[in-house]
Formats: structure tokens, C-alpha cells, sequence
């Protein structure tokens, strides 16, 4: 499992998509980077999402790392 701390630094309206979704920029110290992502419109405002949010994500998906490993040594 991962967790990952951070703060929503910016909202915008993506240019296709501003009746239906939003862009917010999440801000990770401990990483020093910054992710977008693109939320639904009334997901986001359901949620009370606002810039200068703390945030927690939370990875729980595993995945078999020898099993993917050959794909990356394949030939396009």
C-alpha cells in the first residue's frame, strides 16, 4: 500500500471539457512533485474541493512486477 500527503494547489477548466470536468494540480512534498489529474465537475464539487486542500491518496492495487518486467526489453 501507498499513501501519498499532499495539497491542491490549482483548479482549472481543461479547454474540452469545462462544462463537465476540472483540473486540479495536487502538490506532494515528501515526492517534490506536482500531479494533475481530471475530476468530474460534480464529483469534485460533491467532494468540496478546493484549492489549499490536504489530501490523502491511497494505492492499494498490487501488481507482479517479474511478470510485466519482459514487456519492457520488447521491440516495438
Amino acid at each position: 500500500m501507498i499513501r501519498l500527503e499532499g495539497e491542491i494547489t490549482e483548479t482549472s477548466c481543461p479547454p474540452n471539457g469545462a462544462a463537465t470536468f476540472r483540473s486540479v494540480s495536487i502538490w506532494f512534498p515528501h515526492t517534490e512533485e506536482t500531479v494533475e489529474i481530471t475530476l468530474f465537475l460534480e464529483e469534485m464539487k460533491r467532494a468540496g474541493l478546493k484549492e489549499g486542500d490536504k489530501i490523502n491518496i491511497q494505492i492499494e492495487k498490487s501488481f507482479d512486477i517479474d511478470s510485466i518486467t519482459p514487456s519492457f526489453f520488447e521491440n516495438p
